[in-house]
């Protein structure tokens, strides 16, 4: 028994010995550490410039009273297309920064230090849990920083209209994404060998997953069905439902005071709601995912990204342990005859 719990201790400490390692290698290319933080803040800026008014005016153009609404209620509408947005950049940037994190896996195959891990008494396991472990620290703490951005952002714009319950909420939703992430991009990882080829996909699925996931519009159609079987829908999902309660709240509030003749607020609310992909039912601040026919709600969403991140987890046991070990294949040197 002392003998079984002296080798746990060991492996506990040669665990956090080398996540400390990867964190460090990381830490020390300022060129990777400055690019992984940029992704999510170009996606932040682009939105700001770009996709914001195009969503705004999307709204302005469905409302056909809006025009008669007050500056003040106007903003609270801007509030819910902010709130809608910012939800859409943490769902992103959890996959992003997750799979540009992964360089450090990819170069040490290459540059072959798995090999050198697989030769020493290490368990591979730990190897791999290292990786793993390293992965979701790292991408945590970035997406906490993005939250926060987010957080100043809605303020600067008037609005913020999270309370503590909700923000406790969201930093356990970037967790579970981060580890459903970490696990995903780790699995796609052990099938590439050079740095090279991680770059262009990270570049590829830097602009293609805001898409595949509705992150920056509402999915419809054939694109709608495709995107719920993708973790990241879920995770955008849980996040709209916290950062959009307040709003979603404050502008249906603004909306039932209204005294305007001959204008039926209901279908107005619904036309609104409709924008977000959002469903008026018996709690009014669902986000539901359609399923083929079927209404996903919150509490189910949250368990299916958890079933996601335990099939990732099931994947990477059964199939990676070959890639992982194995960096490219060396090419041998021809002996030159004379």
């Amino acid at each position: 028994m002392a003998e079984t719990f002296k080798r746990f201790q060991e492996q506990v400490r040669v665990l956090l010995t080398l996540t400390k390692r990867h964190i460090l290698v990381f830490s020390k290319n300022w060129t990777t550490v400055l690019f992984t933080m940029m992704v999510p803040v170009v996606i932040f800026v682009v939105y700001i410039v770009f996709l914001r008014g195009m969503m705004i005016d999307g709204i302005e153009s469905s409302l056909p009273i809006f025009d008669q609404l007050a500056d003040n209620q106007q903003e609270k509408i801007y509030a819910l297309a902010d709130s809608w947005m910012m939800a859409g950049v943490l769902a992103v940037s959890c996959i992003t920064v997750s799979l540009n994190t992964n360089y450090i896996l990819v170069r040490d195959k290459e540059r072959g230090a798995s090999r050198d891990f697989i030769s020493s008494p290490i368990s591979s396991r730990i190897v791999m849990i290292s990786y793993f472990n390293f992965n979701t620290i790292v991408c945590f703490l970035v997406n906490f920083l993005v939250l926060c951005l987010c957080m100043i952002y809605l303020a600067a714009y008037g609005a913020f209209m999270i309370d503590f319950i909700d923000f406790l909420a969201l930093v356990g939703i970037i967790l579970l994404s981060t580890m459903n992430a970490a696990l995903l991009t780790f699995f796609i990882c052990n099938f590439i060998k050079t740095e090279s080829t991680l770059s262009s996909i990270v570049a590829i699925t830097s602009a293609a997953v805001g898409f595949i996931i509705g992150a920056y519009f509402p999915a419809t159609g054939i694109i709608q069905k495709i995107t719920v079987f993708f973790p990241g829908t879920y995770s955008a999902s849980l996040f709209r439902n916290y950062f959009m309660s307040g709003p979603l709240e404050q502008v249906l509030y603004m909306l039932n005071s209204l005294d305007l003749p001959g204008v039926d607020i209901q279908e107005i609310a619904h036309t609104l709601l409709e924008q977000f992909g959002l469903v008026l039912d018996s709690d009014p601040f669902s986000f539901m995912i359609d399923f083929f026919g079927m209404e996903v709600p919150i509490s189910i969403q949250a368990w299916v990204l958890a079933a996601f991140t335990g099939i990732f987890a099931v994947l990477n046991v059964a199939f990676t342990y070959r890639n992982f070990m194995k960096g490219p294949k060396l090419k041998k040197k021809r002996k030159s005859t004379n």
